[in-house]
């Protein structure tokens, strides 16, 4: 089964029944409730951190990043 057949499946249930589908996905996406930093991860951000403060202009707005994405255009299927 694809993910097109999943949705056309989850779109013919009735609202409530597709809420709890959404929500239990939502839920299984969360992050753990203890979360722990490794050293690895914590010096990258670090290290990513100063390389943004030190050139500011390296980066993008938002706005640009959403562009990027197309995040105000309607998924794809």
């Amino acid at each position: 089964m694809t993910k097109a057949d999943l949705i056309r499946l989850a779109l013919d249930l009735p609202i409530e029944e597709r809420l709890d589908i959404a929500q239990t996905l939502w839920d299984s996406a969360s992050p753990p409730e203890t979360f722990e930093l490794t050293l690895e991860l914590r010096d990258l951000l670090d290290t990513r951190l100063r390389e943004a403060q030190t050139n500011p202009e390296a980066g993008i707005t938002w706005d640009e990043m959403k562009t990027r994405l197309d995040l105000d255009s309607p998924p794809r299927l």
